[in-house]
């Protein structure tokens, strides 16, 4: 093992992009951007970015919202008989990173197959890249569909990347709109990165750790814990081990060849009680030694449920949808009425490990009266029809995994209880008809799958799962369900990028008396993730599964269902 002090000298970026097998496959150098300032566009409706000939990021043009009619027929003259219900912003897997963290484990990007995200070239700048979507988001203050107010925001788990404590500070007082200092443990940058990312912005990493103030989130916004938000990695729960690993002064940099092997085959060999000495004893493994900083703990669910109260008075609500019950009983998952719609959060994560998703079995009865006391028909479990005397409410069901990726069986703390997966779900739902839309994150793409029922099209639900900040293209969605008073809804689903320029040299700070201009650090970010060499390059399966108006037929009378009215807050 190379215990490395001063790794700027012992280690280049192409020396460790080699190490994990990257490079070769992709430059991260940034190209001459054009001097060419932004259109104004706010939502991919009017311009996309994509990357031009010369690797460069350009301007193209906007998508149109695809009519969707899997669960819906499209009926003439809607347009102009609809009535919105609801308007609000999805956004998901903002995955905030101590990227200089001992217990982060950028050597997973080396095994076969590498590990997804495991290092992002533009990992630095997570806390910029998130925030410049806020700012987008706030400009967004209607829908672009039919001008209404938006209600709420909602954001669907993994808020942290690696279930630290500063990283899920960063993200609430980001949110906030509170002074971030986005650096740990000593100060300036000690990460793996020895170079810039962006050679046209030698100075990107010193920029990235410096503090700023973020324009904050001016709408009411609601939080869904994810596997990350708990799990170290996403994976594992975390032990005393790991936690003097993440809290302790020595952070690998790079693995051995024949110690990655090993490591790859579990991360228990370095951050489980029965850790292997052959990993760390590999002469071509290099450990450095950073500054400590015991910000950077592993939190315990109700620890991390308990932090949401550490939050200002003014978007709220206090909690942001948590109560204080939740913290005594660590049950991450509630539900809050929007006029005519409910939202039912659950909490998907597997507290025994892994990166899939599964429902306790509390939680799923729970599940079962909560749409029961939303639903004037429903039908049981044997399929036949039940009538009740309660009110009537359109019903979203938000997760962190979305239905594909709730397949985790392992048990939890109690052995006994059973775990419900996707189709488990899928068939609850299906019983219900206000269910109209289930919102997830986890993926990292956008996606809109019909969920459809046979025999019965009013027991049909759509599935939108948004992508991230974190992974190029950094975007957001905004959603808004509309009745079209002909038996059927829409729910229209516009995405939009970040308020970062394409060209860094356009960005204008938004909070200059910080006199650090993190929209130019964002705009560099996007730059970074274009070029990621481990991308897959597609920003979602399908223009259908960005801007797009979902059909689907519902039984219930609309006419009798509430509004409610947005009172979004003003910026700070």
């Amino acid at each position: 093992m190379i215990s490395d002090s001063t790794p700027r000298k012992a280690i280049s970026r192409r020396i460790f992009l080699q190490r994990i097998g990257l490079a070769g496959l992709g430059t991260l150098v940034l190209g001459a951007c054009s001097d060419k300032r932004e259109d104004g566009a706010a939502t991919t409706l009017d311009r996309t970015i994509g990357l031009g000939p010369d690797g460069s990021l350009l301007g193209g043009p906007g998508e149109p919202y695809a009519v969707r009619t899997e669960l819906g027929e499209a009926q003439s003259g809607r347009d102009g008989r609809r009535r919105s219900l609801i308007a609000f912003h999805h956004l998901s897997d903002f995955r905030i990173t101590d990227e200089e963290s001992p217990a982060r484990a950028e050597w997973q990007a080396g095994c076969s197959p590498p590990v997804a995200g495991a290092f992002r070239p533009q990992e630095s700048l997570s806390v910029q890249a998130a925030e410049a979507l806020i700012g987008r988001a706030n400009e967004l203050s209607r829908s672009p569909a039919t001008g209404r107010s938006i209600d709420f925001a909602i954001h669907t788990g993994n808020s942290a990347d690696n279930a630290q404590f500063n990283e899920l500070r960063w993200f609430i007082d980001m949110m906030d709109g509170k002074p971030v200092y986005p650096d740990s443990g000593a100060i300036g940058y000690q990460g793996v990165q020895t170079e810039s990312p962006a050679p046209n912005y030698g100075d990107l990493l010193k920029q990235a750790q410096l503090p700023f103030n973020p324009v904050g989130l001016k709408y009411p916004w609601y939080a869904v814990q994810g596997n990350r938000d708990i799990l170290v990695h996403g994976a594992a729960a975390p032990g005393d081990r790991a936690t003097r690993i993440a809290t302790g002064a020595q952070k690998i940099m790079i693995l051995g060849p024949d110690a990655l092997v090993e490591a790859c085959e579990g991360s228990q060999t370095l951050l489980g009680p029965d850790s292997s000495p052959t990993v760390l004893n590999d002469p071509l493994t290099v450990v450095r030694s950073v500054g400590k900083d015991g910000n950077r703990r592993f939190l315990a669910a109700a620890d991390w449920l308990a932090e949401h109260f550490g939050t200002a008075d003014a978007p709220g609500p206090a909690g942001h949808g948590f109560s204080p019950d939740s913290v005594a009983t660590g049950a991450a998952y509630y539900a809050f009425d929007r006029g005519a719609v409910s939202v039912i959060v659950l909490n998907t994560v597997n507290p025994a490990g892994f990166a899939g998703g599964s429902i306790d079995e509390p939680q799923f009865l729970w599940l079962e009266q909560e749409l029961i006391a939303r639903s004037g028909v429903y039908f049981d479990a044997a399929g036949a029809q039940v009538n009740t005397e309660n009110l009537d409410r359109l019903i979203i069901v938000a997760t962190h995994h979305p239905s594909d990726a709730l397949n985790n069986p392992f048990p939890g703390p109690n052995a006994e209880e059973r775990r419900y997966q996707g189709p488990d779900l899928e068939a609850l739902l299906h019983r219900f008809p206000n269910v109209v839309l289930h919102i997830a994150g986890h993926t990292l793409e956008h996606r809109v799958v019909p969920r459809p029922f046979s025999g019965d099209t009013t027991r049909a639900y759509w599935e939108i799962t948004t992508g991230s900040p974190s992974y190029w293209p950094m975007q957001g969605r905004l959603i808004e369900i509309a009745d079209n008073r002909d038996g059927t809804l829409s729910i229209i689903s516009t995405v939009y990028d970040s308020a970062a320029p394409i060209n860094p040299g356009d960005a204008e700070d938004p909070t200059p008396d910080d006199k650090q201009n993190q929209r130019l650090l964002a705009s560099v970010a996007r730059q970074a993730a274009a070029r990621d060499p481990a991308r897959d390059g597609a920003p979602g399966l399908a223009a259908s599964d960005r801007n797009a108006e979902l059909l689907i037929r519902v039984s219930l009378d609309t006419a009798t269902l509430p509004t409610a009215t947005a009172t979004p807050r003003e910026a700070p």
